[in-house]
């Protein structure tokens, strides 16, 4: 058995395996890549963010530790204690305002101080300025812890205490404690500034990669000194039995900056690490791995929702490309079926400009053709038949019509007396002469002679004809307008045969305008396109009653008429002419009111001539 795939099942085939395999293929290699990428960026942004943590806290400490020396090398503290040395009373308090301004300008300076404080050298306080908010008073137990530290060390030396919680509310603090000297190297005091390690807690807590990732500070001992979860120095490396989180910490307290992989209560995480080199701590964000997992799931799954996405609208577009594309093919099929029925109505709607609308336009073209084709020869035919016919009859009526016509005569001259004699034959004479012309113009349409053509204006042509009718014209209030084109060329044509057909159509429009009107002659030249002679058009136009729809198919039919008066041979007739020429004639109604007649003839007509004429005399020949 033989399967038929129609077009649309082809193209499915041919262009879903285009379509489908690069993508499969671009979204498998796009998973790939996209979790690298993944790995990538969160490696980059734990980077970034530890590099300006560890900007943010060295920053802090150095500047501590410069304002701290710049606080013990300031003169007037030497002032202040010569002046207690000499029990100079109002130099002291005078020094000890200064040093107090002094002190208030660096808290203001610095949020993260919270209080500097002088002490002299038996461990008194002597000067202390508190920060905004901050109440005064000294630290229990007591000063003693890092006044003697600080005395012990050397000149240069500045020293830190660890984190401790004896703030208000509880609040963590460092002190950084410097001995000062005289300039003769006499040991005058010691100057502490209490850091608000909160301040440094809020920065390692504002870290976060992704939703599980933060950082945490790591001293120069080994102690994590700052948790998100946990208070200083309440999470030991201790308390944790895997190894790979003490190999981390030692190469956190090595100074070193760069990455490892450890685990941590059994899950397995990524730390990024630097140094803060004034302290000698480091400082780590660390993410679970999971989360690269997490992050690289979701990208695959994006990725393959894309893909599947993307596979679906593959499909539609092609079966709805398909159809569309093909819909103008259907409808030829369709229209090329009824037209092999014998129904010649056929015209399918152009709905493109590519090559399909090309050939649907080209296909009603061809379907109007045939149809004009056809109908012109079953008027020939009827043409042929009919003048067969009329040429017998004619002759065969016109003789009885000449008897009467001398019995009617000799009637009028027997019996001129007769009134009613005159009357009633008079209206026979009159019948006969319309019977007489009605047969002279049958047999003109039977035997229609060769037009003998001679070049003419045909401009010229239609202001005669017009000339015709000026006075039959003004009694009807039609008016002629002209818009005939100037340098029209001359066109081989028979004079007075072209002159009948002009006759007949301003015929035609004068009785279509029993109230009056007007009546339009224009004449232009026709540029052919596809290699064809040239054309002169002629169209006359008027704004009368019109032709009704029914009516059109049938004006070219002999013996048609809508006038009771009217033979119905006048547009048949004119017809023949025209296309004796090798021109065309048609007739249609106007858009608003009225009819336009619209006849063309070809400019250069001698070809054709030569050409009808030899025809016409080897078919006589043969």
């Amino acid at each position: 058995m033989t399967v038929r795939l129609s077009i649309s099942s082809k193209l499915l085939l041919l262009i879903l395996p285009l379509i489908c395999l690069p993508i499969a293929i671009t979204g498998y290699f796009s998973i790939h890549a996209a979790v690298d990428r993944v790995n990538r960026l969160v490696r980059h942004e734990q980077e970034a963010k530890v590099g300006v943590a560890a900007d943010k806290l060295n920053d802090i400490f150095t500047k501590l530790r410069i304002d701290l020396e710049t606080i013990t090398r300031l003169p007037v503290i030497e002032d202040h204690y010569i002046a207690r040395s000499f029990r100079l009373r109002a130099e002291t308090e005078f020094n000890g305002e200064t040093i107090t301004r002094l002190f208030s300008d660096f808290l203001q300076r610095t949020p993260a101080y919270r209080r500097i404080r002088y002490l002299d050298e038996t461990g008194r306080e002597l000067i202390v300025a508190n920060a905004a908010g901050e109440s005064g008073g000294t630290e229990a137990p007591g000063p003693q812890a890092y006044f003697s530290a600080a005395r012990r060390l050397p000149p240069e030396a500045v020293y830190v205490s660890d984190v401790e919680n004896r703030g208000e509310r509880g609040r963590p603090v460092m002190y950084w404690s410097k001995a000062v000297f005289s300039a003769m190297h006499d040991f005058t005091g010691v100057v502490v500034i209490d850091l608000d390690f909160d301040s440094i807690l809020q920065i390692i807590k504002k870290i976060h990669v992704g939703e599980r990732g933060y950082a945490f500070l790591v001293d120069q001992s080994g102690r994590i000194v700052a948790h998100p979860r946990f208070a200083p120095y309440a999470l030991t490396t201790e308390n944790d039995a895997d190894p790979s989180l003490n190999a981390l910490v030692d190469q956190m307290t090595s100074g070193k900056t760069g990455w490892e992989r450890y685990f941590f209560k059994g899950e397995e995480k990524i730390a990024v690490f630097a140094p803060i080199a004034p302290m000698g701590w480091s400082i780590a964000v660390t993410t679970p791995t999971s989360e690269f997992r997490k992050e690289a799931r979701a990208i695959q799954t994006r990725v393959l929702q894309v893909v599947a996405l993307t596979l679906v609208f593959a499909i539609l577009g092609v079966s709805l490309l398909s159809y569309f594309m093909l819909r103008p093919v259907r409808n030829l099929v369709a229209a090329t079926r009824k037209i092999a029925t014998g129904d010649l109505n056929q015209e399918i709607p152009v709905s493109s400009s590519d090559e399909l609308g090309e050939l649907t336009r080209s296909f009603n073209r061809m379907v109007k053709n045939l149809s004009r084709i056809q109908n012109e020869l079953v008027r020939s035919e009827k043409l042929i038949s009919l003048g067969r016919l009329s040429a017998g009859m004619a002759h065969e009526i016109r003789n009885p019509l000449n008897a009467m016509k001398g019995a009617v005569v000799l009637i009028q001259r027997k019996r001129a007396d007769d009134s009613l004699v005159q009357e009633y034959t008079q209206l026979v004479s009159e019948e006969i002469d319309r019977l007489n012309l009605f047969v002279t113009d049958f047999l003109y349409f039977a035997r229609q002679a060769k037009p003998k053509p001679v070049p003419a204006d045909l401009n010229q042509l239609i202001l005669s004809v017009e000339q015709l009718f000026t006075e039959q014209a003004q009694r009807q209030a039609i008016r002629f307008n002209n818009r005939l084109s100037e340098g029209l060329p001359e066109v081989l044509l028979d004079i007075h045969q072209i002159e009948q057909v002009l006759v007949n159509l301003l015929i035609n429009a004068m009785d279509a305008l029993p109230e009056g009107g007007d009546i339009t002659f224009s004449t232009f030249l026709v540029k052919s396109d596809d290699g064809s002679p040239d054309r002169v058009r002629v169209e006359v136009r008027d704004n009368g009653v019109g032709i009704p729809e029914t009516h059109l198919q049938a004006i070219f039919d002999p013996f048609f008429s809508t006038k009771d008066s009217g033979t119905g041979l006048g547009l048949p007739l004119s017809l023949g002419i025209i296309e004796s020429h090798g021109g065309s004639l048609a007739i249609r109604p106007r858009e608003q009111v009225g009819t336009v007649a619209t006849l063309e003839l070809p400019v250069h007509g001698a070809t054709f001539f030569k050409e009808l004429f030899s025809e016409t005399e080897n078919h006589s020949g043969g």
